[in-house]
């Protein structure tokens, strides 16, 4: 098994180094800007005053002034790690899975490699497993790795110490990235079986990779968050009573009149103070407070971790799906 390992790894010696060589930078940018973060970070006494606006909590001299540091510095973390991590895994994938088998059916080498082997579901067996162990291991620690960097850019919250995630976070870190890059690796090595070039499967894989990233995700987050958003309330110019950011992601927001009209952002601002209460100026702003109410269509936080586990399971299970997939095409297939 060992020897099959290196011998696959020789053979696809260049995906092998410029997957190394990727995951590497993305740790090295990681830690690096987990440093830099986590050295500008302010004091949590700083952050309380931060987030206090009630003025309960007296002033530090240089508080104010290095949590205003400190944004720059988290802002640029961010912005170098997290869109390497979202394309990474399916960069890996690509690079990983379309050669199995693609590379050996187009440069005809698969003709002696399935005689001498007499099994060709061993064969591929034995090409697939390093690539996936290889991409494993590199999707995990950059998982890791720019989750810890996301958790330092941001130390404290409205309501405390820790992170209050974003959906539009998922799949740039944890596990939604492994399995994405499943996903990937997966759809690579079945569009390799199945069309036998590299470049045509590379495309294809990317195409497909693309759609799942603008399409299929997007969907997803839809579908779920139907189920598990709750609407949330309150009058006109106030901000929501309870807990108010502690939701992960907004579907939707709509003011309601008292006398049951429902308008959107853009109507509530054309309709002028004639039309809605035939009030004007001040008159007006109080009719509004008094006869209006914002509602929310909003994810509360404990349904992230829904978010998480059903797309891990979705990506992770195309990818297996593919895999599977394609012993069959590789046992059929006529070499060119």
């Amino acid at each position: 098994m060992l020897r099959s390992a290196l011998l696959t790894f020789r053979m696809h010696r260049f995906e092998v180094l410029i997957t190394a060589a990727m995951v590497t930078l993305t740790a090295i940018s990681a830690i690096v800007a987990y440093s830099h973060v986590s050295a500008a970070n302010p004091t949590d006494e700083c952050w309380m005053q931060n987030w206090d606006f009630s003025g309960a909590v007296p002033d530090t001299p240089g508080c104010r002034a290095s949590v205003e540091a400190f944004w720059p510095v988290a802002s640029e973390a961010g912005f170098v790690a997290s869109p390497i991590a979202t394309l990474l895994p399916f960069v890996i994938g690509l690079l990983l899975g379309v050669p199995v088998v693609g590379r050996e059916i187009e440069m005809r080498t698969a003709t002696l490699a399935w005689s001498l082997s007499g099994d060709r579901h061993r064969w591929l067996l034995a090409r697939l497993l390093p690539m996936l162990a290889l991409a494993g291991v590199g999707l995990v620690v950059a998982a890791v790795l720019v989750a810890e960097m996301a958790r330092a850019a941001h130390p404290w919250n409205y309501l405390g110490p820790g992170r209050i995630p974003n959906l539009t976070e998922i799949g740039s870190e944890g596990m939604t990235l492994v399995g994405r890059g499943v996903m990937a690796l997966g759809v690579a090595v079945l569009a390799g079986a199945m069309i036998g070039r590299t470049l045509p499967a590379f495309a294809l894989g990317a195409f497909l990779c693309f759609a799942f990233i603008f399409g299929g995700a997007p969907t997803h987050q839809a579908v779920l968050g139907a189920q598990l958003s709750v609407w949330r309330s309150a009058p006109y110019g106030d901000e929501m009573s309870e807990a108010p950011h502690l939701y992960v992601g907004q579907f939707r927001q709509e003011y309601r009149t008292s006398d049951g009209r429902v308008l959107g952002d853009e109507e509530l601002w054309e309709e002028s103070g004639e039309e809605l209460c035939g009030c004007t100026g001040h008159d007006f702003e109080l009719w509004m407070q008094q006869n209006v109410t914002r509602h929310e269509l909003v994810v509360p936080i404990e349904a992230y971790g829904a978010f998480e586990v059903t797309e891990t399971a979705l990506t992770s299970g195309i990818g297996t799906l593919a895999l599977l997939l394609s012993f069959p095409v590789v046992a059929r297939r006529r070499p060119d």
